[in-house]
């Protein structure tokens, strides 16, 4: 993978214009899906903000059972749809949320979800329904299908220098996490 390409700002977050790159990760599978969410969760510290963004089905719950095992949960994520926030409990406190059923950025603010980030991390699904009503400095990850019906990219672009540390952490994690479960075999596009 070759250096990341210089992006508009796809969110409705602004960027600082430091961190107006992003990094794209291709994901061929689900387990490729969890294991980019477990780096993340693994390099996850009190005080950081995921925001997941994409489509319906696009594998977004995926990555945060990814984070919860990333935070050494013994409680495997699941989609928080009916009761707006989960909590995943490890060597941090996981809070993940999902705005998809809120009615607007007042009902997002009655959460009170940085009053989370004191001693754990916050993961936001659906973070445009709050209207900017959350925190800046934020690793926002746009999920999108991509060729097969398993493909998937995924961009992450920080909001800021703090989300900027974790994509840095994340992607050196998921480097060793990939060269552990994923050894070159040398066979491009086969199921490893």
């Amino acid at each position: 993978m070759g250096p990341p390409a210089v992006i508009d700002n796809p969110f409705p977050f602004p960027l600082m214009p430091s961190q107006a790159q992003g990094l794209a990760v291709e994901s061929h599978s689900e387990s490729d899906t969890i294991m980019i969410g477990r780096a993340i969760g693994e390099a996850l510290r009190s005080g950081d903000v995921v925001l997941l963004m994409g489509d319906l089905g696009a594998g977004k719950t995926q990555l945060v059972r990814g984070m919860a095992t990333g935070i050494e949960s013994q409680v495997p994520a699941r989609s928080p749809t009916f009761v707006i926030v989960n909590e995943y409990r490890g060597r941090i406190r996981l809070s993940h949320c999902d705005l998809y059923r809120v009615g607007g950025p007042d009902e997002v603010e009655e959460l009170a979800l940085e009053e989370r980030l004191v001693d754990g991390a916050l993961v936001i699904e659906w973070p445009e329904r709050a209207e900017g009503n959350l925190p800046h400095d934020a690793l926002l990850v746009q999920v999108d299908f991509s060729e097969g019906p398993e493909d998937r990219t995924m961009l992450l672009t920080p909001g800021g220098d703090r989300a900027a540390h974790l994509a840095m952490r994340a992607a050196a994690i998921y480097e060793s996490l990939a060269s552990v479960f994923m050894p070159d075999s040398g066979h491009e596009g086969e199921d490893r």
